[in-house]
């Protein structure tokens, strides 16, 4: 990658990741009568993912930029969620009312989900994975591919614990991480057909 379209991918994905952090933000809880305070780590990635892949197809370039930002993104978003659980009820990040053991107050009287150590437990656990993937054999772009498969298959799952405006069941950034998933569909077959090849190579 040359420095001059290395200097254009990050300000593609800093300006998308910008606009659909706040997007998305709006989208989840949609009004006309305030400023947007809404935002989401969904939105950024997804925002600056299709941002970076304009620019490159303006540069006519195909092949995947992506792997190398996977496991910061991960670990970042891993360490931005110790700020979210620390904030409480005014970052939104909470879950649902539970009567578990391991549910926190956070200010309300009401024991919850604490969806955000949740979060950094798959995080934790993703960044070992992507580790591993990483040093195994792959098509480059594999590695940015399984983060956003893993991570917005985690949102979609997890976000069922949290209180969201929905329709039809699912919230806002419940169907951004739909979308994602079926996009990479035929890649996640792809992937999964490839580790259990290799794996049985490796058994046999």
């Amino acid at each position: 990658m040359s420095e001059d379209f290395r200097w254009w991918v990050i300000t593609a994905a800093f300006v998308g990741a910008a606009l659909g952090c706040r997007t998305l933000g709006w989208a989840e809880s949609p009004r006309f009568d305030a400023p947007n305070t809404g935002k989401t780590i969904v939105g950024a990635l997804v925002g600056g993912w299709i941002m970076v892949e304009l620019v490159k197809r303006r540069f006519g370039v195909t092949s995947g930029t992506g792997d190398l930002f996977a496991i910061p993104l991960a670990t970042g978003i891993a360490f931005g969620r110790i700020g979210c659980f620390l904030t409480g009820l005014g970052d939104n990040t909470y879950g649902d009312p539970t009567n578990l053991p391991w549910g926190v107050d956070f200010g309300d009287g009401i024991a919850r989900h604490p969806t955000q150590l949740y979060e950094i437990v798959f995080l934790t656990v993703l960044v070992v994975c992507l580790s591993a993937f990483s040093r195994r054999p792959h098509v480059q772009g594999d590695v940015f591919k399984v983060f956003m498969i893993c991570y917005t298959g985690w949102r979609f799952l997890v976000d069922f614990m949290k209180p969201a405006n929905r329709f039809l069941g699912i919230s806002a950034i419940q169907v951004v991480c739909l979308t994602v998933l079926l996009y990479y569909s035929t890649d996640s077959v792809r992937i999964i057909g490839s580790l259990r090849k290799r794996n049985a190579l490796v058994e046999g």
